[in-house]
């Protein structure tokens, strides 16, 4: 009857070739996901600078309403003011009238000259928006394209991955916690995510580093787990050469 560790063993070498499968899709699929995402997190970025000019727009365009209403206002108390001075008793009075007319009219002068500025800002609004649109349609046709790419590989791959993943979910059922934690950290921090190896003639079949003897008399005991002294992988068995030629 095959011991503990045997077992444990056992899984994570079939949690290894599980996830192998699972890592050769995902080559097949090359940088598309990432280009997808990219694109999707651009266009997202595209949508809200639109929106952003686009508010802008509004707020120049209801400024330049409310400047208007003002220099109304300012042509109402012009006509006030020239009104009372047909009425003044002296020059003093006079000359305070005139005062306050000369400051509307200023005023107006001052407010034509921001309506004229905030027309310029419109005009280059407009054509930073329509660089914005021309760019946030390219990049949807690209997105579209890209996205009906990965969606074939999907769909070429998507029965294996599922049977696959199925699989990883039956083979981590029968695994501590601890196990699995071990696995996945080696596996993030090693080349080509390989956690778990065997000894091929008579070297680490992760980084070749020669395995003595003895130790590969440890690692076909099955007594404990153990890690190459160089590269901290998992050694779950010794592959004999007419194992390999088989």
């Amino acid at each position: 009857m095959e011991n503990d560790i045997e077992k444990v063993l056992g899984a994570l070498l079939a949690l290894q070739a599980v996830d192998c499968g699972l890592d050769r899709i995902t080559k097949l699929r090359g940088a598309l996901p990432k280009e997808v995402e990219t694109l999707e997190n651009d266009l997202l970025q595209l949508q809200v600078r639109l929106q952003r000019t686009q508010d802008e727009l509004a707020s120049l365009e209801q400024e330049i309403t409310d400047r208007r209403t003002s220099i109304k206002d300012s042509e109402v108390l012009i006509k006030k003011y020239e009104e009372q001075q047909m009425n003044v008793r002296n020059n003093r009075e006079h000359d305070a009238i005139t005062k306050e007319v000369d400051l509307q009219k200023l005023e107006m002068q001052l407010t034509e000259k921001r309506i004229k500025g905030d027309y310029e800002r419109i005009e280059a609004k407009k054509i930073a928006l329509e660089k914005i649109q021309a760019s946030t349609e390219r990049n949807k046709q690209v997105l579209a394209s890209k996205q009906d790419e990965l969606k074939a590989l999907i769909e070429q791959s998507e029965g294996d991955e599922k049977t696959l993943h199925d699989k990883r979910n039956d083979v981590k059922a029968n695994m501590d916690a601890e196990q699995l934690d071990n696995y996945e950290r080696i596996r993030a921090n090693v080349r080509n995510k390989l956690a778990v190896i065997t000894v091929k003639n008579e070297a680490c079949s992760g980084c070749f580093s020669s395995v003595p003897p003895q130790r590969q008399s440890e690692i076909k005991a099955k007594k404990r787990i153990i890690t190459c002294e160089h590269c901290g992988r998992i050694i779950a068995d010794v592959t004999e050469p007419d194992e390999e030629k088989a």
